[in-house]
């Protein structure tokens, strides 16, 4: 049993149920957009709302008083900047998944690690020649006299 559906089923849900999947060719989720404008009919569909100040729908409403805001240069009286870091992160990466970001910033430290690893590799790889052509060179008697 795979719990986790991390590996492919010998059985499909076709042969299974002799229907196709559900949503398997089309959107769960319509892409079309709501409009958020109240009409001006008197009815009752959206629980006298319509009588209300505005001319916005009462379920826009709470969709944007839940909605992350960064509100830090709009000017307005009572901020809200709880979603402020958030926004900033899903702008830093991209479809691809490649993070980018608007200002980088050169590491001083990462510069220094890098230099000083360079340059150890080559040290020890210059020894190393070194080493093995001084071997290399060397007569080893192994008889006794």
């Amino acid at each position: 049993v795979d719990d986790t559906c991390s590996e492919q089923s010998s059985t499909s849900y076709y042969s299974l149920t002799g229907s196709q999947l559900p949503y398997s060719d089309e959107n769960l989720v319509s892409e079309s957009c709501i409009s958020c404008k109240e009409s001006n009919a008197n009815q009752n569909n959206n629980g006298d709302d319509v009588y209300d100040a505005d001319q916005v729908k009462e379920m826009c409403e709470t969709l944007y008083t839940y909605a992350g805001k960064c509100e830090t240069y709009m000017g307005i009286d009572y901020i809200n900047e709880n979603a402020c870091s958030y926004i900033e992160g899903i702008k830093i990466i991209r479809d691809d998944g490649v993070i980018r970001t608007s200002a980088t910033r050169k590491s001083k430290g990462a510069a220094v690690a890098i230099g000083l690893f360079a340059t150890t590799a080559i040290l020890l790889g210059a020894y190393v020649y070194y080493l093995r052509t001084k071997l290399g060179r060397a007569k080893i008697n192994l008889t006794t006299d």
